[in-house]
């Protein structure tokens, strides 16, 4: 939790502070920055072949003697998707910059390689995240994903503001971060237990790649949305909209911080309890992800919301219209942060296909939603549209796994305190009518932070909630 605390603060200063001031009239680098980092994120999740997931679930069945042969097969998966990446992007990827927008198709096609680079070291990052996943060590994956890469990024921006070094520089040393902290990771896992020995593949063939294979969209379907919106900004209005976009994006997207280190935990004991055929077990994570994320997301979105004006205060002039992005971002990571571990529910049990088919879904229904509100032939919306589509699909996704959820395991996150939390949350939303308080936002952030907290956390004792959350927390 610590490491995602430091990461957001690093990532907030950044964001919010010096992103902005340091690409004043030159919106479209930070645009660029962000572009090749949404293609990357997106090619990761389509080329590590599912191996974080198939780690996951099948590496703690292994016996001690098998698990040595198994990673050095699944290990060949996300080598040969670095391989066939780099085939297609030197066969097709100049005709595929052509359909970006013009005037910044040339600054796209100067950095392919580094495009290029930068998918390759996610690829193997997000694989390595599977070991240690796999043996719940989350904490150390945390705090490279999280604090060292975004206080690297807030430092050598600091440099690039200051004069120090050129943007050309600054994107090398972007992707040497992220070569960094691939390779520092790679010995974090040597160092427990993670090797490579010969053998036979101690796992059916055939049972492990059609579980790959359906599990490449499975946490990747959240990461491809979070990207094609910025790329699909990128394609219909320009890079220098993308920068306008990622900081409104940013700031709503704080609600989501809470999300980060609970599903750390829960992902792997819901696989846990599946194995172990545990319905009680799972019930209970079930239903205390949900709970927790809820309390903590919604108190987030509420300072977050009700402080919006105060917060827009404090940026450059030219990025303070991006109040109904924050909105419609922070309900979006809401509605995700409500379901708890249902997409896990179904990735690491029989019907992971159906989790699979409910990604493209996601996938389609984003694309589609994002094209029909950003252009300017349909909806004409902007930015606002982009944000407003990712709201759309991720309600219509969450509800289809609640709904798969409950069919086929007859689950619920569902209780009293969880309906209660989600009723004060829409409540309490309403605060926002509040004047804003431009000539002092600092202090008004602060007074609106606290008045909201002690109101929500006064019905939650009021209302008795703390019992129903206290037991879930006590329960094993």
């Amino acid at each position: 939790m610590v490491s995602i605390i430091l990461g957001t603060l690093f990532g907030a200063v950044n964001t919010i502070l010096v992103l902005p001031r340091a690409f004043e009239g030159f919106e479209e680098g930070w645009g660029l920055i962000k572009v090749l980092t949404a293609y990357a994120l997106i090619f990761a999740q389509l080329f590590h072949g599912g191996i974080p997931n198939a780690i996951i679930r099948f590496f703690p069945r292994l016996a001690e003697a098998e698990q040595g042969r198994f990673l050095r097969i699944v290990f060949t998966i996300p080598l040969i998707g670095s391989v066939l990446l780099g085939l297609i992007m030197a066969a097709a990827g100049p005709e595929v910059m052509q359909l970006v927008n013009a005037n910044d198709a040339v600054l796209l096609e100067g950095n392919f390689g580094k495009l290029f680079a930068l998918s390759t070291a996610l690829i193997f990052f997000y694989a390595l995240n599977g070991f240690v996943s796999a043996i719940l060590k989350t904490t150390f994956f945390q705090f490279l994903n999280e604090t060292f890469l975004k206080g690297w990024y807030l430092v050598i921006v600091l440099f690039y503001m200051g004069g120090k070094i050129e943007f050309d520089q600054l994107l090398l040393l972007y992707l040497g971060g992220y070569f960094t902290a691939t390779i520092v990771l790679l010995l974090f896992s040597i160092r427990h237990g993670f090797r490579f020995e010969r053998g036979p593949n101690p796992v059916d063939k055939k049972e492990l790649t059609e579980y790959s294979a359906y599990s490449i969209l499975d946490r990747g379907a959240g990461i491809i949305v979070s990207n094609l919106d910025i790329i699909m900004v990128g394609l219909l209005i320009g890079l220098d909209e993308v920068a306008f976009y990622t900081l409104a994006f940013y700031i709503g997207a704080v609600t989501m911080i809470p999300q980060k280190s609970i599903m750390a935990i829960a992902n792997p004991l819901t696989s846990k309890a599946i194995i172990n055929e545990d319905r009680a077990d799972l019930t209970h994570i079930y239903r205390l992800s949900s709970l927790l994320q809820m309390v903590f997301g919604g108190l987030i979105f509420l300072c977050v919301w009700v402080s919006i004006d105060e917060i827009m205060v404090l940026l450059p002039e030219k990025f303070q219209g991006g109040k109904w992005v924050v909105f419609w971002i922070g309900l979006s990571k809401l509605f995700n942060m409500a379901t708890g571990v249902s997409g896990g529910i179904l990735v690491y049990s029989k019907y992971f296909k159906m989790n699979f088919r409910l990604n493209i879904v996601l996938i389609v229904l984003t694309g589609l939603t994002n094209y029909f509100l950003i252009h300017k032939s349909y909806g004409n919306l902007g930015i606002e549209g982009a944000a407003l589509a990712t709201a759309i699909t991720f309600f219509v996704y969450n509800v289809m796994k609640l709904h798969y959820v409950k069919r086929y395991f007859g689950l619920t996150p569902v209780t009293r305190a969880y309906t209660m939390v989600i009723l004060m949350t829409a409540a309490m939303s309403t605060l926002v009518f509040w004047e804003p308080m431009p000539d002092m936002p600092f202090a008004a952030i602060i007074l609106k932070c606290v008045v909201s907290c002690s109101v929500f956390l006064g019905a939650v004792f009021g209302l008795n909630l703390a019992p129903e959350m206290m037991n879930l927390l006590k329960r094993k």
